[in-house]
């Protein structure tokens, strides 16, 4: 178990964030409006990011669909163990919602955070390296995995039922995706 994320006191402003809540598909509570979020998973905070709605930004990424930062949020909760959490906060509009963004990023770097501990989650390497490892280096889902990760989007299609005894074998990291697996079985 890794500790909790904490902001940095002498950061942004981070008493106005909402949260944290767990990331799922639905049921989060986020508001349909212009907005910054955070996401962090143990002492790791893999992604940043702001949208016009919050609300349907934010279920992208936890279903691992049109969502840039996936990788690193995927590998960060299987690196840490731990829960993936999700903090916002409304803005007026999107402008404002990236000066938001710009100034989180301004002061820890772009995530994921702490760089030194959590470089290998970049562009989900570490996860994508066991996958790989226990796909087979060879062979079709390995194969197919490299060019999802390469993507960067729909990660959803890693949780296809061909994938179902790899994630077994890697663990499927805390989070809404064990579900993704008993959808992708059921007709």
């Amino acid at each position: 178990m890794t500790a909790r994320w904490t902001f940095d006191p002498r950061g942004p402003e981070s008493r106005t964030l909402n949260g944290p809540v767990p990331l799922a598909v639905k049921g989060m509570g986020l508001p349909a409006r212009p907005g910054l979020y955070v996401i962090t998973c143990g002492d790791c905070m893999p992604h940043v990011g702001t949208s016009g709605r919050l609300s349907g930004r934010v279920r992208m990424l936890a279903a691992l669909r049109t969502h840039r930062g996936s990788a690193e949020v995927l590998c960060a909760a299987f690196c840490t163990g731990e829960a993936t959490l999700v903090w916002w906060e409304e803005q007026p509009d999107a402008k404002t919602a990236r000066e938001r963004e710009r100034a989180f990023k301004g002061h820890y770097g772009e995530p994921p955070q702490p760089r030194p501990d959590y470089q290998a989650c970049v562009n989900g390497e570490v996860l994508l390296g066991r996958i790989v490892e226990a796909a087979g280096p060879d062979s079709w889902e390995a194969g197919f995995a490299e060019a999802v990760f390469a993507i960067g989007e729909m990660l959803s299609l890693l949780f296809q039922p061909r994938f179902a005894a790899i994630w077994k074998q890697v663990g499927v990291p805390r989070g809404p995706w064990a579900a993704l697996i008993q959808a992708e079985k059921t007709p």
